[in-house]
């Protein structure tokens, strides 16, 4: 992921804001993207290098790379957990570049993995959206 990707990454993004207010989001980035080996270059000085998806969270939108992080029984979430970046890669990685799991030997493939690879961003099930069934078929 460069700079580069910037007009892609927005076209791929959600039209919501990511976080609900400036602290939510510079605590979220102080906690993910000051570790970020994609961030490094605007931490030192040069913004113009810094990690596009910084910038489209700082225009309004959510990026598909933000995946919902773990939420408790009541759905509440730390600040630093929020999301999941999948672009994330720390600094002291050895070897940050992403990897697929391989296939396994003997594994064989009825399909092509690398359309089907990527960003997928799941959204909450509202109850209109599904109608629910009791155990003897009625709706309930």
């Amino acid at each position: 992921m460069s700079p580069d990707d910037y007009d892609r990454l927005y076209a791929e993004s959600h039209d919501r804001p990511a976080f609900s207010n400036g602290d939510e989001g510079y605590g979220w980035m102080a906690a993910n993207c000051d570790r970020c080996i994609h961030d490094k270059p605007a931490r030192q000085g040069n913004d113009a290098q810094g990690c596009p998806l910084v910038l489209l969270t700082l225009m309004g939108r959510t990026p598909a790379q933000f995946v919902d992080g773990p939420r408790d029984e009541n759905g509440l979430y730390g600040i630093a957990d929020q999301y999941v970046c999948t672009e994330f890669r720390g600094e002291d990685d050895p070897d940050p570049e992403p990897r697929p799991l391989p296939t396994p030997p003997g594994q064989g493939e009825l399909l092509p993995r690398e359309p089907f690879e990527g960003h997928r961003m799941l959204t909450p099930l509202t109850p209109a959206d599904h109608a629910t069934a009791a155990p003897g078929g009625e709706a309930l």
